[in-house]
């Protein structure tokens, strides 16, 4: 899933009351201008569901907090990163302002062919002025300098072709056979645009590779019985297949949401695992956090927001 570098308007409104003392530190805000259709007219509900998804990651992040980026007196960056909506183009931005514990994550839908069920498109980012601007602002989003690089505009793209399962109660047991959970793949992605399985040099995770393993000392707290690294996919970007941790949804034993691959008629939560890992490249994550369901419904319709994968045969993730 990863690769470096309408329904009726009223369903779009939110009902934020009941769920305000539930809101994030960090938060996605998601930009639909690239996209062709896979999010908009008669898909525009689907940004329901990815705006949800958004919310029920940020939950876990409540305790990072990520400089504003404005650019000016000399100051100037731009980031580029393959179109969500044609990966084959490239699209930049310049200059972008990126508002204070926000993440910039551009959307879209896409033929991407094989069993690629999304990919996060990380951008490359180029940045001139003053260097404590480009370095704690642009690139770690901090005033300090104990942090890695830490994320500010990313691009996600879900395969147009794949038989989605968009759900209303995802932190029910709903049943959804022959068909992929968009919850699932999306919540997935999300972790991947925050850094997770980022091999390019310098960043928070690869920083923490170890002989192709995981060696972040979060990681390695709960898994002790590997103390040389937690062990990885053979492209170092997720956990190794059928990597088990507990599901913040309830403590049951579960598969890691960043494993490499999920089946059609599958949900994940994000794990414990998950979210040790992104203590370790950098954020606080919250490692106690787990979702009220009453906070999730969507019911008649309105969202009340408290909130390259691939198919195991199974689909890929990525």
């Amino acid at each position: 899933m990863r690769v470096p570098s309408g329904r009726l308007l009223l369903l779009l409104s939110l009902c934020l009351g009941p769920v305000a003392g539930l809101r994030a530190q960090l938060n996605f805000t998601f930009d639909y201008s690239l996209d062709t259709g896979f999010f908009s007219g008669a898909n525009a509900g689907r940004r329901l569901h990815l705006e949800a998804v958004g919310s029920y990651v940020s939950q876990f992040l409540t305790a990072t907090s990520l400089a504003g980026i404005t650019a000016g007196g000399g100051n100037t960056w731009t980031a580029q990163f393959n179109s969500p909506s044609d990966p084959a183009t490239t699209h930049s931005v310049t200059d972008l302002a990126v508002a204070a514990n926000t993440v910039v994550v551009y959307v879209g839908g896409a033929g991407l062919g094989g069993s690629v069920l999304a990919q996060a498109i990380l951008p490359e980012i180029s940045a001139s002025g003053e260097q404590g601007w480009v370095n704690n602002t642009v690139f770690k989003r901090t005033v300090g300098d104990s942090v890695y690089t830490r994320a500010s505009v990313a691009a996600l793209s879900f395969n147009s072709s794949t038989s989605w399962f968009f759900d209303s109660t995802p932190l029910a047991n709903s049943s959804f056979a022959g068909q992929f959970d968009f919850f699932s793949v999306a919540a997935h992605e999300l972790l991947h645009v925050l850094g997770f399985g980022d091999t390019r040099g310098g960043s928070g995770w690869d920083r923490n590779l170890f002989n192709g393993a995981f060696a972040g000392g979060k990681s390695l707290e709960e898994k002790s019985d590997t103390p040389f690294g937690v062990p990885l996919n053979a492209g170092r970007d997720h956990w190794a297949a059928n990597t088990l941790s507990f599901s913040t949804r309830d403590g049951a034993v579960q598969e890691t949401l960043m494993d490499p691959d999920i089946a059609a008629g599958v949900r994940k939560y994000v794990t414990s695992l998950d979210l040790r890992a992104l203590n370790d490249i950098g954020y606080a994550a919250m490692l106690t956090a787990v979702p009220e369901p009453a906070a999730f419904a969507l019911g008649t319709g309105v969202l009340c927001l408290v909130w390259a994968w691939r198919r195991r045969g199974r689909r890929d993730q990525s």
